[in-house]
């Protein structure tokens, strides 16, 4: 066989009762198994990392990775389909900020005809003229509906003023007037660019035994090109207060303002995890407790912390009624930036945080989702193990620091009739 496959390492590790273990092909395309006990599922995520970073026009990615399920030159949609389906499973493809993923689940016996059709999707998609105008279409709608949605709006125009000049400034789906502008060779061209074995990290976990799955893998995964996409992510750092008006028809204002916050590698990243579970995260929360409960400004009230290459930030939002909206603002800055934090409140999110993290792994599709995106982003596939751990080793006083280092300054915009 012309490609094959380089142990340049075999990594094991045993825990949640499974065993996981890392392969690197001959050409740089990362494996990573995990076999579980079961009823014959089996799960699978191949991570590209690209993303939106280096797009010629904004929403190329998202449309190339819409395109893959609906044909390739070997497979129909429908059979791309009914080969997952007819198992119980599905399939589907997807782009993000900062990679393409392509997930899958099935039975252990339909594994290996699931895999052809992921090899054909991979390096043979058909990217017909009929299928981009109908997808396209479709995203067009998507951009536009987004227009009427007041947290949605209120997104768009905070990436714009937040992320301005990186990647991040624009949603995945893209700008109308460049989407309409999407050929079949931009797409072509933008997939022949992204698709390189340096870039690729498979994840499968299943009931299987990795020794009778490899070959199988290495026959698909040894055939994409070599080579990497280069990222150059763009950090863009928050140097002065902003705040933006948006109008537009309603009965509700939308508010949701960006902090400052540390990168995704480092001991101070799992340390913010915590501090923004404590300000934003369900009801136990600094937020929901002030703002919803004591001031009752609103029903939707939270933060986040999204895990992004660059420019990272913590996001906190509040719809509330247009006579509120200046009240609401004021306050929910200051919940972020100096209401009391107590060793409690970081020890119950630290339990909260750990807690979703356990239940969001119960699925084989999530189990093979967390490996991979540990992977692709940086962290490696062991923080799958180790996350807990991490968690639960954040200390009241990391906390509080991080919280006086990072939240500052602000970027907000106000969406509002």
């Amino acid at each position: 066989m012309r490609f094959i496959i380089l142990l340049l390492f075999l990594l094991s590790l045993s825990f949640g009762g499974a065993r996981v273990q890392e392969h690197i092909l001959e050409n740089g395309v990362k494996l990573i198994t995990k076999e579980t006990r079961g009823r014959g599922i089996v799960s699978g995520v191949i991570f590209i990392r690209s993303g939106t970073h280096g797009e010629k026009r904004r929403g190329l990615t998202n449309l190339t990775a819409l395109l893959l399920t609906k044909g390739t030159k070997t497979y129909s949609s429908y059979q791309i389909a009914s080969t997952f389906e007819d198992y119980g499973g599905s399939v589907y493809a997807s782009a993000s900020d900062d990679y393409v993923e392509i997930g899958f689940s099935t039975k252990v016996e339909g594994l290996k005809e699931g895999l052809r059709v992921i090899r054909s999707m991979l390096l043979e998609p058909l990217f017909s003229e009929e299928d981009l105008e109908r997808e396209r279409r479709n995203v067009l709608q998507a951009i536009r509906a987004r227009r009427e949605r007041g947290q949605e709006l209120a997104v768009d125009a905070l990436r714009r003023i937040t992320y301005k000049g990186s990647n991040y400034e624009v949603f995945p789906l893209g700008l109308e007037e460049d989407v309409k502008a999407i050929s079949r060779e931009d797409v072509i061209n933008r997939w022949q660019e992204i698709l390189r074995s340096k870039n690729v990290v498979v994840s499968l976990v299943g009931d299987f035994k990795t020794e009778q799955v490899l070959p199988m893998l290495r026959e698909v995964f040894s055939e994409i090109p070599e080579g990497e996409y280069p990222l150059n992510p763009v950090d863009v750092p928050m140097r002065e207060d902003l705040l933006e008006r948006v109008k537009r028809p309603g009965s509700q204002a939308t508010v949701l303002c960006a902090f400052d916050a540390p990168e995704f590698k480092g001991r101070e990243y799992f340390a913010f995890k915590v501090l923004d579970a404590v300000l934003g995260d369900g009801m136990t929360s600094k937020l929901f407790k002030e703002l919803r409960e004591k001031r009752g400004y609103a029903y939707a009230v939270y933060s986040t912390y999204p895990t992004r290459l660059s420019s990272p930030r913590l996001i906190a939002y509040i719809g509330t009624s247009p006579e509120k909206k200046e009240d609401a603002l004021r306050d929910l800055m200051e919940v972020i930036k100096n209401s009391e934090i107590t060793p409690e409140d970081v020890e119950l999110a630290k339990n909260k945080i750990v807690g979703d993290f356990l239940l969001a792994r119960q699925t084989r599709a999530r189990q093979a989702w967390y490996l991979g995106f540990f992977e692709v982003m940086g962290f490696g596939w062991k923080m799958d193990s180790e996350y807990v751990d991490k968690i639960r080793s954040v200390s009241f006083e990391e906390v509080q620091a991080l919280r006086e280092k990072y939240l500052k300054i602000h970027h907000c915009v106000v969406v509002e009739p």
